[in-house]
């Protein structure tokens, strides 16, 4: 099997060459669908931001350099894009006022073990039945690292209301698996 030949496309893309820009939509598409799927509710939503992210990748390819991580590269952008997506949905939404640190979160080998039970779909659709910060929240912390004081510098989500978001994203998730066991088990 033949290696994608990332190198050479990122290099005609930055010719704006359609038929490079084709090969790496496609190609970034199968490598970070997931990523998308994570941060917003709906396929259709996941569509509409990979797309917004994509073009923000060909306008900005003039600054990536070549050889070096082009899928983190454009991951970064799609979280950002899907950041802003949230944003601009829930600019006149309540705002949400800090909590007090007192909340417990919910158990996370509990729900880690449920977790790897389940299969990747699954996982996304839970994943997409959150609040869009709960969601959000959980995406950045949980699956792609960030930690409480970064969520905060990006969102401007509060460090303190950052962890209560994850907690309540936690639980939901916990409520939602247990719902889907009690679904299996009377099958």
């Amino acid at each position: 099997m033949q290696s994608f030949p990332l190198d050479s496309v990122l290099e005609q893309c930055s010719k704006q060459d359609r038929r490079a820009q084709e090969r790496l939509y496609t190609f970034t598409y199968s490598k970070l669908i997931g990523t998308a799927m994570r941060y917003n509710k709906s396929r259709e939503d996941a569509n509409w931001v990979f797309n917004l992210a994509m073009l923000k990748v060909y306008k900005n390819i003039h600054k990536f350099k070549i050889g070096t991580n082009y899928l983190g590269w454009a991951n970064d952008i799609l979280i950002k894009t899907s950041i802003d997506n949230i944003r601009s949905k829930n600019r006149h939404s309540k705002v949400m006022a800090p909590v007090d640190s007192a909340i417990v979160e919910a158990n996370n080998t509990e729900l880690n073990q449920a977790l790897n039970n389940l299969a990747t779909e699954q996982i996304f659709e839970l994943i997409q039945k959150l609040d869009d910060k709960q969601r959000l929240v959980f995406s950045m912390y949980v699956v792609d690292g960030y930690k409480h004081r970064e969520i905060e510098e990006i969102t401007g989500i509060k460090s303190n209301t950052s962890k209560w978001l994850l907690a309540k994203a936690k639980n939901e998730l916990q409520i939602q698996i247990n719902s889907l066991n009690q679904i299996k088990l009377t099958k």
